[in-house]
């Protein structure tokens, strides 16, 4: 049952919301009346245009919760990544806002965890009609943005498999139909420097470009007290083309090239509650070694990086069939894209300054996609109703994903074997200790053991390797029917049927190994050697969705909405054993009650909708002791509420956008869960009935903006409100990863022409300085202490900007 009695104050509060914008509508129909017909000198909010639903139309008349930013907002707040934008978005959350790989993203509380790269994301990411399967192109084309549009809930039936818990969809620039051009140059404390340029327009009649790129280097604001170096700097260069072809007047091909790289020192962790055990055992590295995770200070031995790299290739041709029988504008457009990524990554798997162990990551993917799809209109369908908008259409999918793991033994492990924490590990106990027995020893500090591992066993370590491939196929259609001039029902379904090929395996290398001595770093992961070939599954799924809309007038309308999405299943990428390697797909059903409205003489917009998810055979993640297995928990509920506004006041010069979230998401059935590891490493808990982690349990914004002349000048001046509610940030909900409810602070100014052909910015976020940390996991060597990823601290920037 989707929505019970427990969520009746959600239902409550919609039918308020429908009431008043009735309301609303009938007091702004009346003074519509009484109006001057000259209205030329009057403020109106500009129509967001918005391809939500694969044709381009208003948002206002999407029958689903949405949130459309624009690119000049964006640029308005210093954004650099979707990252940026997630504060102001009703239930979206990153987990990071400076990990440029890994970076988890929820909607209404659900997302995929990227720290195993066989979960396929929850959240899916769609940029210039060009699906993207893996969670690390969220970063990789930021720039030249036109819209960025946050679909929330399943959207199975439009975007396929991989959308469960909602979409970001992104549209960048195209050529103009004159030859315009724009620059910005941003430069923050601390030190960063951004540039981002696009120009373009038609040259002839025929024939129109557009080039961008983006230039980004930031110094960044962990400090590792042990490299003396900054732990989170980050480079990233990339460019776009775009070459558009109009061989008639009915025909259009535009062809899309990008490419980016990205070289940054990894992984930006904060050892946090380091126990006496371990302090003292990490202090013959490093005296000043210390577990606050709020100083933005680290202490690795190891010299981290990642360096990824992408190319994408796009085509797409647009065909303006026009009238054919009854059909009305029908339209064709396939798109073709070819995508390749490549990730070199390494990383000090303890996080700490000694030489424990070392993680190398290297990962190849490619893929291929190819959609076609129709658009047209009818005036009824069959002779019933007042119009018909349909789209209807085909995909096929094909990637190909290889990757290596090596997990090294580090010089000092033989003095790490001889501690508590080791004893912990190999025990399986938290509370198993040696009476201070080890710690007396301090094997480390006098140098019996220390540094000796390497030189006694040579190389050691354990090895990951694993390919899949994915071939998917799927057919769609969807259609908008207007019963009457008032009633819309839109029905839609979807098709997929998908299969994936993997190999996996895992082995430990060692000089002694082919003795039969087991290796180092196999032991101390409880591995074993396993080799599966020819690993195969296949799945189908059908998406179905069902809209119903009422206008209440032609600027407010009502609407119910049910849909369906689908995540598929695969095979573990980081298993120690081989045991349990597949996992199954994960399905969820949301419905959805909202209204939309604009009043006031089109001064206020207004939306709003509630909602509940069920989720079965959710895929969750369960710590391993250095990376997480895949596996299905059984159930989960989200319920909650989102609403935006944008309003013109009657002071001219004053307009005030925000938001506003409330989540309530848990476990319905999570008997089996994994249990914080000061209850023993593989203990289990029951979660049922307890909330999701990266949940948080409101979210809101609200930004005041003042726009005044002076000096012949347009000054605007903006402060932003922003608030996220308390949540926990591991999935195992240890106490330590509970974040309390916090509010930021972000503001700027920019004085420029009327003509907004320039203008310099001055602004600044978090600007209370709040210390927060954004996540919170189980460390790998040293049980019941953690790592902790702290959210970025204040920042200024100032900008220059020119537009022609």
């Amino acid at each position: 049952m989707l929505i019970g009695s427990n969520t009746r104050w959600w239902a409550a509060g919609i039918v308020a919301c429908v009431a008043q914008a009735v309301i609303a509508a009938d007091t702004s129909s009346d003074a519509t009346s009484m109006q001057s017909t000259d209205s030329s000198s009057r403020r109106m909010l500009e129509e967001v245009v918005v391809s939500a639903q694969k044709v381009n139309q208003s948002s206002q008349d999407v029958p689903i919760s949405l949130t459309a930013v624009s690119g000049d907002f964006m640029r308005e707040v210093g954004a650099t990544g979707l990252q940026d934008i997630a504060p102001y978005i009703p239930n979206v959350r990153f987990s990071s806002d400076t990990d440029p790989a890994l970076a988890q993203i929820n909607i209404r509380g659900f997302g995929s965890n990227p720290l195993n790269s066989a979960f396929d994301s929850s959240v899916g990411f769609v940029q210039d009609e060009i699906f993207f399967n893996r969670p690390s192109y969220y970063n990789e084309a930021m720039f030249d943005i036109a819209r960025v549009e946050v679909l929330r809930g399943p959207q199975g039936t439009l975007f396929g498999k991989n959308t469960i818990a909602g979409v970001f969809n992104v549209t960048t620039k195209g050529p103009t139909e004159q030859l315009s051009a724009d620059l910005r140059m941003n430069k923050t404390d601390p030190e960063e420097v951004s540039l981002e340029a696009g120009i373009g327009g038609m040259v002839t009649d025929w024939f129109g470009v557009r080039i961008a790129a983006q230039d980004i280097s930031r110094d960044g604001q962990l400090h590792n007290q042990f490299l003396n170096r900054q732990d989170d700097k980050h480079e990233q260069n990339a460019q776009r083309i775009k070459l558009l072809f109009l061989p008639t007047e009915k025909v259009s091909f535009e062809l899309m090239g990008v490419a980016s790289e990205t070289s940054a020192n990894y992984w930006g962790l904060q050892l946090m509650s380091l126990d006496e055990g371990s302090s003292d055992f990490l202090k013959n590295y490093d005296p000043d070694i210390e577990g606050d995770p709020y100083n933005f200070t680290s202490s690795y031995d190891q010299d981290g990086f990642l360096d990824k790299t992408s190319d994408t290739l796009g085509l797409k041709t647009d065909w303006d069939i026009a009238p054919v029988g009854a059909l009305d504008n029908l339209n064709m457009v396939l798109v073709l894209a070819d995508t390749a990524l490549t990730i070199d990554s390494l990383v000090d798997l303890d996080t700490s300054p000694a030489n424990l162990a070392v993680l190398e990551v290297v990962s190849d993917y490619e893929q291929q996609s190819a959609e076609l799809r129709f658009t047209g209109t009818a005036d009824s369908l069959f002779g019933l109703g007042s119009g018909v908008e349909f789209v209807m259409g085909a995909y096929v999918f094909d990637s190909r994903f290889s990757q290596g793991v090596k997990i090294n033994t580090g010089d000092d492990f033989g003095a790490y074997l001889l501690t508590d924490d080791a004893l912990q590990l190999v025990s399986g106990q938290t509370s198993v200790s040696s009476g201070g027995l080890l710690g007396g020893l301090n094997l480390a500090g006098i140098g019996l053991i220390s540094n000796s591992t390497g030189a006694l066993s040579g190389e050691d370590f354990f090895r990951l390797d694993y390919l899949l491939n994915v071939d998917a196929q799927a057919v769609f259609a969807q259609m908008s029917w207007a019963l009457t001039d008032q009633f819309i029902v839109t029905p839609g379904i979807r098709y997929s049927r998908e299969q994936k090929v993997a190999d996996a395996s895992g082995e430990g290398v060692c000089r002694t190994a082919a003795l039969g001595t087991p290796c180092i770093m196999e032991s101390a992961l409880s591995a074993e050697d396993y080799d599966e070939r020819g690993l195969s599954r296949k799945e189908s799924d059908v998406s179905p969705k069902l809209a119903f809309q009422y206008y209440l007038n032609r600027d407010t309308n009502v609407f119910l909405t049910y849909a369906r999405g689908y995540k598929s299943g695969g095979f573990n990428a980081s298993s120690f054993g081989g045991e349990d390697l597949s996992f199954e797909p994960e399905e969820a059903a949301t419905i959805e009650a909202g209204f939309k409205g604009e009043f006031f003489e089109n001064t206020l917009r207004l939306n709003a909708a509630v909602y509940q998810t069920e989720f079965d055979n959710l895929q969750v993640l369960a710590f391993n002791g250095a990376f997480f297995d895949v596996t299905n928990a059984a159930s989960a509920i989200s319920r909650g509420l989102e609403m935006d506004f944008m309003w013109l006041t009657p002071f001219e010069p004053l307009s005030i956008s925000g938001s506003l979230g409330l989540l309530d998401a848990k476990y319905d059935s999570y008997p089996n869960a994994p249990a914080p590891i000061t209850q023993g490493v593989h203990a289990k808990q029951d979660l049922s009935g307890k909330r999701i982690a990266f949940a948080p349990e409101q979210s809101a914004s609200i930004t005041p903006t003042l726009t005044l002349p002076l000096f012949g000048l347009a000054m605007r001046a903006s402060v932003d409100y922003l608030y996220q509610g308390n949540q926990y940030t591991d999935g195992d909900l240890d106490p330590n990863s509970y974040l309390k409810g916090f509010s930021q602070v972000s503001a700027r100014i920019s004085l420029g022409s009327t003509d907004q052909r320039w203008a310099v910015t001055l602004g600044g976020s978090n600007l209370t300085e709040e210390k927060v940390l954004n996540q919170v996991l189980d460390t790998v060597f040293f049980p019941g202490s953690y790592n902790a990823r702290q959210k970025s601290g204040r920042k200024i920037f100032a900008s220059l900007s020119f537009a022609w």
